[in-house]
């Protein structure tokens, strides 16, 4: 999904409106109805990547999603050439390193000096950092300051954050509902998180619309459903490149 031609000037800010409506060019892959671990997964083939958060919470959420085959950074690794994880949570790291075997990994801040080591110490082509952005006060801010240092280090960015104007949300909210995860500060839309990807001084090159969980191939009529019309998945996947600000 291409961001039409017309819209850079609204995401650098250089035009307003308050009702903007916005014409997406949709490519054919964008009617391929995925999963966001698939699609990630494709990307990181064959590529060394840094994956950011690669905890997943907690070491409770770490065994459930291994057990359904759903532990991001397991997949990643057997994807890409070389992936290094890095988090802030000590215990996950431990947990992953020591009972899981995954030692290359780091428990560090991304923008600490040890990261920039890593950063420095390897030819790397992405870095990931999937459902991630949601769940920080500032995300524009993050991404800037990504760009800022690290704009050297990796060809692309590869960011995943949860579709606000998901048909799953607006089924929960005609019956009054919101179910969200309680660490989310943000919903997102296709526009906005290019906004705030363009913002931190990146360049966005095309955003894809996927499923977060598991697709269901029995659920004929859901599954077309959901080909058919993209942006109603619940999942959003945005490609950029850094930029020398």
């Amino acid at each position: 999904m291409l961001l039409p031609a017309d819209i850079h000037d609204f995401l650098a800010g250089q035009k307003y409106s308050n009702a903007l409506q916005i014409a997406f060019e949709f490519e054919e892959e964008d009617y391929e109805y995925r999963t966001q671990i698939d699609l990630l997964c494709e990307m990181a083939r064959d590529k060394k990547i840094v994956h950011l958060g690669c905890v997943d919470h907690t070491v409770d959420t770490i065994k459930h999603k291994i057990k359904r085959k759903k532990w991001l950074h397991s997949r990643l690794c057997q994807s890409a050439a070389r992936c290094h994880g890095i988090d802030i949570e000590p215990e996950g790291i431990r947990f992953i390193q020591e009972e899981l075997g995954f030692n290359d990994t780091s428990c560090i801040d991304i923008f600490s000096d040890q990261f920039t080591t890593i950063a420095e110490g390897e030819s790397w082509d992405y870095l990931f950092i999937p459902e991630v952005l949601e769940h920080i006060d500032a995300p524009s801010d993050f991404l800037r300051g990504i760009n800022t240092r690290y704009w050297r280090n990796f060809e692309k960015i590869v960011i995943t954050v949860p579709n606000g104007i998901s048909q799953d949300n607006w089924k929960l909210a005609r019956k009054g509902l919101e179910v969200i995860n309680s660490d989310h500060r943000f919903w997102f839309s296709p526009f906005t998180v290019a906004k705030t990807v363009s913002t931190a001084g990146m360049v966005v090159e095309k955003i894809l619309m996927c499923r977060h969980g598991t697709i269901n191939w029995r659920a004929l009529r859901r599954n077309r459903f959901y080909k058919k019309n993209p942006l109603l998945r619940n999942d959003i996947l945005c490609v950029a490149h850094f930029s020398d600000m």
